[in-house]
C-alpha cells in the first residue's frame, strides 16, 4: 500500500490498481507496480530493438550507451552520451505510445566538459524548461536522468536531471528504479538515502517526511512528471 504525506494531511491511498485520474494531484492514485518495468532492452512494432549499458573505459569510469538494432538485427546507431572523468551508465528504457525511446541515465557530477551528458549529444535546449536543468552544487553523488531520444538517430530530444539533496542543500544520490507511462505522464519510482524532491517546476525538497518513513534506510518514492519534463505533477511516498 501507498501512503501519501502532504504537510497537514495524510492521504491513504486505498487502491493501487484502479488508474483514474484525479483532480487534486495530491490524490494520485499510483499505477500497479507491474505496469512500470526495469527493463534494459526494448522492441518497438516494427521489430527495432533498442538496448541500454555502458563501456568500462577503465578500472573506475564508465561511459553511457544506447544502440538499437533492425529486425535483421543489424545496428543502426550506437551513441555514446558521455565521455568525460566521470561516470555514467544507462541503466533503463521503455517506449512511449508513439514509440519512441525513454531512458533513465546515472552520471556523477563535476565536469563542465562539451563531452557531459547534457551537451554532448543533445538537440538545442533539450536541458531547457525543464524540472531541473542541471546536477546542481556538491558534484560526486550519481543521480538520474530522464530521457527522450530520437529514434532516427539517438540524441536526446528532452532530458531532465532528477536529484535528492542533503540538508546542506547541495545535491545527494538518487536512484529510478522503474518506470512506465500513465496515460501522457511519465512515471517512476526512486530510492535515495537523501531528502528526496517533490511536485512542482523546479526542486523543492519532500515535506513532512522523517527518517521513520525510510524503507531499508532510502526514501521510496512514486512520481508523475509532465511528458515535456516540465513538471512533477504527483509525488506518492512509498511504504512498502
Amino acid at each position: 500500500m501507498y501512503y501519501l504525506k502532504n504537510i497537514a494531511t495524510i492521504i491513504i491511498v486505498l487502491s493501487i490498481i484502479s488508474c483514474e485520474e484525479s483532480d487534486n494531484p495530491l490524490e494520485v492514485t499510483p499505477i500497479n507496480a507491474t505496469e512500470l518495468s526495469n527493463l534494459n532492452q526494448v522492441t518497438d512494432n516494427e521489430g527495432n530493438a533498442y538496448s541500454v549499458g555502458f563501456d568500462q573505459v577503465s578500472g573506475i569510469n564508465q561511459n553511457p550507451f544506447v544502440k538499437k538494432k533492425d529486425s535483421d538485427g543489424n545496428q543502426i546507431w550506437r551513441v555514446i552520451y558521455e565521455n568525460t572523468a566521470v561516470d555514467g551508465r544507462a541503466n533503463l528504457i521503455t517506449l512511449d505510445n508513439s514509440g519512441r525511446p525513454w531512458v533513465i541515465f546515472s552520471v556523477d557530477g563535476g565536469s563542465n566538459s562539451g563531452d557531459y551528458i547534457d551537451k554532448k549529444e543533445v538537440f538545442e535546449n533539450a536541458f531547457s524548461n525543464v524540472y531541473m536543468s542541471g546536477y546542481g552544487s556538491g558534484g560526486g553523488a550519481k543521480v538520474s536522468i530522464i530521457a527522450r531520444l530520437n529514434p532516427e538517430n539517438g540524441k536526446i530530444e528532452k532530458g531532465s536531471f532528477i536529484t535528492a539533496r542533503l540538508s546542506s542543500g547541495n545535491t545527494n544520490s538518487l536512484n529510478i528504479t522503474k518506470i512506465g507511462f500513465k496515460n501522457d505522464l511519465f512515471a517512476f519510482e526512486t530510492s535515495t538515502a537523501a531528502w528526496p524532491p517533490y511536485i512542482g517546476k523546479s526542486f523543492q525538497q519532500f515535506p513532512d517526511i522523517t527518517n521513520a518513513d525510510r524503507i531499508e534506510n532510502a526514501f521510496k518514492i512514486y512520481y508523475e512528471m509532465k511528458s515535456d519534463l516540465s513538471e512533477v505533477t504527483s509525488a506518492v511516498l512509498m511504504t512498502e
